[in-house]
């Protein structure tokens, strides 16, 4: 069950990084560069969801 918590908040942590890693690309300031790497984050995010989704399915 907690599994499936996870799985979610996975997934709404690499939503999330989708939109901000959007944001960065359209920004009008170049020079404005920030510190996380959006990319990364995202890639992470959806990792742990897939992870977490085998658990799930496994213990079922």
């Amino acid at each position: 069950m907690a599994e499936g918590a996870v799985a979610a908040s996975c997934a709404g942590v690499a939503i999330l990084a989708s939109f901000r890693e959007r944001r960065r690309v359209t920004r009008h300031d170049p020079d404005a560069v920030g510190w996380v790497d959006w990319n990364t984050v995202q890639m992470l995010a959806l990792i742990g969801a897939a992870v977490a989704l085998l658990v799930l399915a496994k213990g079922q």
